[in-house]
């Protein structure tokens, strides 16, 4: 009875052992999938590099039928991706899925198949630089801003509730710089060393409502103006909407404006110095902040910032304590309208 017991135990026992090792083993090799470059093998399935809309943390590819993938690699190791012109996304798994359709299995002798080819092992000869991992979702952010739409005429938010000219909006030097969304939002993207990292979004109405964010999965860095070879004047800003304000009330030309989104960070402050760098000679530095104790931080902390860029750098308060420079603006349209504009 004893040995019974004991081989009925063994008996039970061995086949779950086993049956655990398999499916570890099955998920290790989904794993391992998960890490082969999305990249090559988009291309191998007809997937064309898109280099202008290409970076280090993000890749764009189109297929001939249509579909354009934007492709990130996480911390993790593995690759990723969206279809900015469908409803898929996810793994190579989940590719290999929208592009063959199949169970899982299928998907596995596909990628097995192709795990095995020599040619996965070869560098790829489309890319000239290997992806590399993004602190923010790269990917998301390059997906969210593809699917927002230029503004062909002024964003209406920006016309109507916050008086910026549409002469401004559609200067050369604002080209491709504001976008809106599917909900109407003011969307104006951030830009690091890297590229595209983030996007401030920004819409209200004339009940003082308004609404204000930035890109899930994105990052701060500066908002800015297209350079211009006769720019001399380098204007920080504390939004976009700021910017876009001083550049209504003081044009456009010889001005290069950028936007911080809020306070500033370590990353902000280097993106900053960098521009700082790529003004011209005998260029000067306005900080067109609010006029109260918010502004006046936020100037404090890029003035250190860019204390040793060689540039002279200038407080560009609005004359009203309190003020911001979009207060200024609104001021200069209630001659025209009298219908009463929002603050802020």
């Amino acid at each position: 009875m004893k040995t019974w017991t004991t081989s009925a135990y063994r008996l039970k026992s061995r086949p779950s052992q086993r049956y655990c090792r398999f499916m570890d083993t099955r998920n290790d090799e989904l794993e391992q999938f998960k890490r082969l470059n999305l990249h090559d093998y988009a291309v191998s399935r007809g997937f064309v590099v898109d280099r202008k809309k290409s970076s280090r943390h993000s890749v764009v590819v189109r297929h001939p039928r249509g579909d354009k993938l934007i492709i990130g690699k996480a911390p993790t190791g593995q690759f990723f991706y969206f279809n900015a012109l469908g409803a898929d996304s996810g793994t190579i798994i989940d590719l290999v899925q929208a592009l063959d359709g199949g169970t899982l299995g299928d998907v596995r002798k596909t990628l097995r198949a192709y795990d095995g080819l020599p040619a996965v092992r070869a560098p790829s000869s489309t890319l000239p630089f290997e992806i590399q991992p993004s602190r923010h979702d790269a990917a998301a952010v390059l997906s969210a801003w593809m699917r927002a739409k230029p503004i062909k005429s002024g964003h209406p938010y920006l016309t109507d509730i916050r008086g910026i000219s549409e002469e401004v909006q559609l200067h050369p030097a604002f080209r491709d710089r504001i976008r809106i969304d599917s909900r109407g939002n003011m969307v104006v993207p951030h830009f690091n060393r890297s590229g595209l990292c983030g996007f401030e979004l920004e819409n209200g109405n004339r009940e003082r409502t308004t609404f204000t964010g930035f890109s899930p999965g994105g990052v701060k860095a500066l908002a800015c103006s297209r350079p211009q070879s006769d720019d001399r004047t380098m204007i920080v800003c504390e939004t976009a909407v700021d910017m876009f304000s001083v550049a209504t009330l003081e044009g456009v030309d010889g001005k290069r404006f950028f936007s911080t989104a809020g306070q500033t960070s370590e990353m902000q402050s280097e993106c900053l110095r960098h521009a700082a760098a790529k003004m011209p000679n005998n260029s000067r530095i306005l900080l067109a902040f609010d006029n109260d104790e918010g502004g006046r931080k936020l100037a404090f902390q890029v003035r250190r910032a860019l204390q040793n860029c060689g540039l002279p750098v200038h407080d560009h308060f609005p004359p009203t304590v309190g003020a911001g420079w979009n207060d200024v603006l609104q001021q200069t349209r209630q001659h025209d309208s009298p219908e009463p504009q929002m603050r802020g």
